[in-house]
């Protein structure tokens, strides 16, 4: 039996960790208590000393975490979430003046002198309502600030005169903290002059648009250079039985049979190499299963330099003048051809029926395969998500730990590695990208409760905009230390 020798030294990343805990109980604390609670009623709550609650809360103080109110003799603690004046001046993007809890400006940023067209005096260190342009003579923007100083955030449009010209400016009010702890207010202004000048000329031409297309019987069809759909007509919905919401983001090949991807990638390309309208006459399955057949219109949209930056495509139902050609052409022929020529159509359509489910089976088979060789796999594989949660886990690695395999997706990361806290899961998903990959030594603890040594490969993998923790796992100690 191996004898392990426990230390009574307590090491620093321990202390660290403890520390960590007992501030992310203070917030959990102070989110069930919204009105706010004192020091003394927060280390009772949480079993601490009262000088180490002190500390946590003026730590969370000056993150801008929580506030603090004098109530009676009492000093009360309640959440709210302030931004430190030292870590927005270097990221925020827009121009912003900050007042302390005087409402003073006592700091401004790039760009404020540019949008208010006045110099540094006129602005620094005077009461917000006091800055000399009519601006500022709005009585909201003194009630923005008084708000975000007491931790309130808000948002208002304004339009004024400026420098002889009509400006729209939307001004958001941030709770912010300075470094020595006191707290502040942060107006950020946003110029959308530009922006709702564009949008009320976009409406203008959508309005205009719409009431061009607005009752044609033709299909018109907006398709990007990667033949996405980002606009269609009714009757385009009609005819592919889908809404506009529905199709928009659709390949517009995909509402054609598979034989004529070809021929409708050619139309494109030749409408990439030309300047006039490129057509062609294409086949379609209608709503009950009928070939028919569709004449279309292409014609690339350009920027100012000759960049293709969309197609314009108008296509009409040509299947009735097809078939008038066809009875035109039979007429000379006998009942025998006509009848052999439909059964020709009805094996093709056949035919692309069953390679579309010959490909359908092929999928499912890959899929079966994929998810047979994970169950098989010798090796325990995890997959956990951001939150800590098991998503997946193989045969292997029920059989490492001790667990069935549906009892692991009820299971969080922590309960398999007993060294990784709340706070170490968080510090290993900072910086997390696709493919990053790393080795260790590692324990797990099976379901008896004991725990073994195993080396693991870790690495970060994205599956359908999520974010997901591979861990794969090999036990490194004997087998009978497994079974102690």
């Amino acid at each position: 039996m191996h004898c392990i020798r426990v230390s009574h030294q307590i090491p620093g990343d321990l202390v660290m960790n403890t520390q960590t805990e007992e501030i992310i109980k203070i917030k959990d604390l102070l989110k069930r208590y919204p009105r706010g609670m004192s020091v003394s009623e927060i280390s009772s709550a949480l079993h601490i000393h009262r000088n180490t609650a002190a500390k946590h809360l003026d730590i969370l103080k000056l993150k801008g975490d929580v506030d603090r109110k004098q109530i009676g003799t009492a000093k009360n603690y309640f959440l709210i979430q302030r931004v430190p004046v030292s870590s927005l001046i270097p990221y925020w993007p827009e121009p912003v003046i900050i007042c302390d809890s005087r409402l003073n400006t006592v700091m401004i940023t790039e760009g404020i002198l540019s949008i208010l067209g006045c110099s540094l005096d006129v602005v620094y260190g005077v009461e917000i309502q006091d800055i000399p342009i009519s601006l500022f003579k709005d009585p909201r923007i003194e009630e923005l600030c008084h708000d975000a100083v007491q931790g309130k955030s808000g948002s208002i449009t304004i339009q004024s005169r400026i420098r002889k010209q009509d400006l729209i400016l939307r001004i958001t009010s941030i709770p912010v903290v300075f470094d020595s702890g006191r707290d502040g207010a942060a107006l950020s202004f946003f110029d959308e002059t530009a922006m709702r000048k564009a949008k009320r000329e976009l409406l203008m031409m959508k309005q205009h648009y719409n009431a061009l297309s607005f009752g044609q019987k033709e299909y018109i069809v907006h398709i990007n250079p990667d033949l996405t759909i980002t606009f269609c007509n009714a009757a385009f919905s009609k005819r592919a039985g889908r809404s506009e919401e529905q199709l928009r983001g659709m390949k517009f090949h995909a509402l054609f049979p598979a034989h004529t991807h070809d021929e409708i990638q050619t139309l494109f390309e030749e409408q990439m190499a030309a300047e006039e309208i490129t057509t062609a006459e294409l086949t379609m399955i209608g709503a009950h299963g009928t070939l028919g057949r569709e004449q279309w219109e292409v014609r690339g949209v350009l920027d100012e330099k000759g960049k293709l930056l969309a197609y314009h495509a108008v296509g009409w139902d040509s299947t009735e003048l097809a078939h008038c050609r066809e009875q035109l052409n039979q007429y000379h022929k006998n009942l025998e051809d006509i009848i052999l020529e439909r059964t020709r159509s009805m094996q093709e359509a056949n035919r692309m029926l069953m390679a579309t489910i010959r490909d359908k089976e092929e999928l499912e088979k890959e899929l079966l395969f994929i998810q047979f060789a994970f169950d098989h796999a010798s090796d325990s594989i995890l997959l956990i998500n951001e939150e800590g949660f098991i998503m997946r886990g193989n045969q292997a690695a029920a059989d490492l730990l001790g667990y069935s395999t549906d009892e692991l997706l009820s299971m969080r990361v922590f309960d398999i590695n007993p060294e990784i806290t709340p706070g170490v899961w968080k510090k290993m998903w900072e910086g997390a990208y696709p493919g990053k990959r790393e080795r260790a030594s590692a324990v797990h603890r099976m379901r008896n409760g004991s725990v073994i040594r195993v080396e693991v490969s870790r690495s970060f993998v994205r599956f359908a905009d999520t974010m997901y923790f591979c861990s794969i796992a090999r036990s490194s100690q004997p087998r009978e230390e497994e079974t102690h």
